[in-house]
């Protein structure tokens, strides 16, 4: 089961921690049902992106696959296309029963920037095997803009899971529907029993191409201008993205190398005793990827006393090799429920900050709010 704040903070401060920083951990880097991790000092520019083997450390590939490296300062600027692993301030030290799995933030998942934990010993991206003590890296790709990062930057997010099942099955999450309401209409109501689609562990969502006059947004292809991670509410959306509009025809090509912000038609709800993740690629689904970046927190969507009527799930999609065809109500993604093992102290709401909440495909939150 997915560990809740409380158990995060005990994790940090407890008498038996097993998180631990070069620095000082923060409050703030405590999520519903996450941790945020942060950049260090150093930037190591690679030849290609890799995985350790069984046998190899991290820092044995950079001494190999070193371009060259540099000192991350506030500003530094990081190139499209390009590889960079930088050693995060967070290192562990995690009990035998104890796992965990990285996701990027939201913020940095919908610039388009491409990140990806890495671990000694351990051929799978962001995964934290059981009983894992070491060093964390984090892989850097910018894939549309220039981006500016600094120190301490909250680029990605790990959650700590207990050896038990943590995925819900679709009985409970049937029976978990009935009682709060997990999957709503545009409109807010709650979809019928029938009309919820379950496949492969998890629910299946849909594309929305027809709800508003603004459906989505395609990256510009220009690299004259730099997106600094660390400002809110700082650009242009103009400089950066082109809307889609509603097409006519009901159906929506994705060009190979474009990336897209685009939504879900239904809006999704996590009760405080759920969380989830959508995942990130499913080969049936044909010649794309429908999700980069962001775990769905305990009370996502839920409202502050009971459900709200859903938020909409935003999605980071490219298409690969070929254009790639989506039609009004095509499935898109799937979404799958993970049970929490406490109900967390804090859920996400307003009160956190969060940005992300109501109807849509948003942009990141670096962006004028101009076009929602």
């Amino acid at each position: 089961m997915t560990l809740p704040y409380q158990k995060i903070k005990d994790l940090i401060f407890g008498a038996n921690p097993m998180i631990f920083s070069k620095g000082v951990i923060s409050e703030k880097q405590i999520q519903p049902a996450s941790l945020d991790l942060t950049l260090g000092d150093r930037v190591y520019r690679t030849s290609s992106s890799f995985l350790p083997k069984p046998n190899e450390t991290i820092w044995e590939i950079l001494k190999a696959r070193t371009l060259y490296d540099f000192e991350l300062k506030p500003g530094t600027v990081l190139e499209p296309n390009s590889s960079y692993i930088i050693p995060l301030n967070e290192y562990i030290d995690l009990a035998p029963g104890m796992y965990a799995y990285a996701n990027p933030k939201s913020s940095i998942g919908r610039v388009g920037l491409f990140v990806r934990l890495l671990c000694d010993h351990t051929p799978r991206f962001d995964y934290i095997p059981p009983g894992y003590k070491g060093q964390l890296y984090l892989e850097v790709i910018p894939l549309d803009f220039v981006v500016k990062i600094h120190p301490h930057l909250a680029a990605n997010q790990v959650r700590f899971r207990t050896a038990a099942e943590e995925r819900v099955g679709e009985s409970d999450v049937r029976l978990a529907h009935a009682k709060h309401g997990l999957i709503f209409n545009q409109n807010g109501a709650p979809l019928p029993q029938h009309a919820i689609s379950f496949g492969n562990g998890g629910i299946m969502l849909t594309i929305d191409l027809e709800s508003r006059g603004i459906i989505g947004y395609r990256a510009k292809h220009d690299t004259t201008k730099a997106i600094d991670l660390s400002r809110v509410g700082e650009y242009e959306p103009y400089d950066f993205w082109d809307p889609i509009l509603r097409p006519r025809s009901g159906e929506l090509i994705l060009v190979p190398d474009n990336f897209y912000l685009l939504a879900t038609q239904e809006r999704v709800s996590f009760p405080p005793e759920f969380s989830g993740e959508i995942a990130s690629y499913d080969p049936a689904s044909g010649e794309m990827r429908s999700h980069y970046a962001g775990f769905f927190d305990p009370g996502f969507g839920y409202g502050e006393a009971g459900s709200s009527g859903g938020t909409t799930a935003v999605l980071e999609v490219r298409a690969h090799n070929v254009p790639f065809r989506l039609t009004r109500g095509q499935i898109i993604c799937k979404m799958e429920y993970e049970r929490m093992l406490e109900v967390p102290e804090v859920v996400y709401s307003a009160a956190l900050g969060s940005t992300y909440t109501g109807a849509g495909p948003k942009l990141s939150k670096h962006f004028m709010q101009t076009w929602q």
